[in-house]
């Protein structure tokens, strides 16, 4: 994340073993294209010069000095997939017995620093744990690439330059503010850290120190869960509301139409269009969502929902949170 790219690939690779490089249909499709002209060396001299001037120090700029580039990481960023993923087997590869088994214990392991999450970010503490489980596998799928690397390989590429320029100065700024060692600064392919894979920015913007010992580590389980939340809360999470359910519909054309228009209505909108609601909504606004699925599935989702995409992109991804986290009991 929150490269929302980023989490995307984490979680294929994590879940679907031989599948790792196959992609949902609503995934992005990043096309690599770039022409550099300075020589790598030339291109650290450059970027450190640039860097200085926003004030990063001289030592910590010297990580850069001894970075090779990493020709493995482009080959990640530009790997196409081999097929096309429908929501029915996305899901499937994480809602197993096995992962539903092991979502439970982690819940009930983690239960107190969890509602103490929970009280202090107002953030259901279930799809919390839905998010560390795809992320990273409840911290055992933490990334062994350098950061620094990494980050530094993807911006002279120049596909998304700009982009990784400004998390290589954000990875540098981490450093410099003590929050990890530099040998220990490892995570993705594409720069995400930590048990909830935060990108640079995002661990300056939304990491918290929740476990009192005056660092943010995204290593900690407790520091990482709490920026998770604090994440999610600040962009605009609202506990009051169910994320949503699955409905019984045929997709008729007017169905489709609503889910490409992407707008809110209030239950009664949704009731008179033939939608049996098993939750209560109360004024809350809902808004249609149809994946890619061989058995037609159907959504109603709340505002919630978009916080997830906020975290990630993809309808997929954002599904199977809400129904990996429906699966504690």
């Amino acid at each position: 994340m929150m490269s929302k790219i980023i989490s995307f690939c984490f979680f294929l690779i994590l879940f679907t073993g031989s599948n790792a490089m196959s992609r949902s249909n609503d995934s992005p499709n990043l096309e690599a294209k770039s022409q550099q002209k300075l020589s790598w060396n030339e291109w650290k001299k450059k970027t450190k010069i640039i860097f200085k001037n926003s004030n990063i120090k001289s030592n910590t700029l010297s990580y850069l000095d001894s970075l090779e580039f990493n020709s493995r990481v482009i080959e990640l960023d530009r790997k196409q997939p081999e097929f096309k993923l429908t929501f029915d087997k996305y899901l499937k590869n994480v809602v197993t017995k096995k992962n539903i088994q092991q979502i439970n214990n982690k819940f009930i392991d983690n239960k107190e620093l969890l509602i103490r999450i929970e009280k202090t970010y107002s953030v259901n503490s279930k799809v919390l744990t839905a998010l560390w489980g795809i992320e990273t596998h409840f911290g055992s799928h933490l990334g062994k690439m350098d950061i620094l690397r990494s980050l530094a390989t993807l911006a002279y590429e120049g596909r998304r330059s700009k982009f990784f320029t400004n998390e290589l100065k954000n990875a540098l700024l981490i450093l410099e503010k003590g929050h990890f060692e530099r040998k220990k600064f490892k995570g993705s392919w594409a720069g995400a850290f930590g048990q909830t894979q935060f990108m640079p920015s995002t661990f300056l913007n939304y990491a918290v120190d929740f476990d009192g010992d005056e660092k943010k580590n995204l290593f900690s389980k407790a520091d990482a869960l709490a920026s998770g939340a604090n994440y999610l809360k600040q962009v605009g999470w609202d506990s009051n509301i169910p994320w949503g359910e699955k409905i019984n519909i045929v997709p008729s054309e007017n169905f489709k139409l609503l889910a490409k228009e992407k707008k809110f209505h209030n239950s009664n909108f949704w009731i008179k269009n033939g939608v049996n609601l098993k939750k209560i909504y109360g004024d809350n606004l809902l808004r249609l969502v149809i994946p890619n699925s061989n058995n037609n599935q159907c959504y109603l989702v709340s505002k919630n929902f978009d916080v997830i995409l906020d975290w990630n992109r993809s309808n997929y991804f954002a599904l199977t949170v809400f129904l990996f986290s429906d699966e504690i009991k």
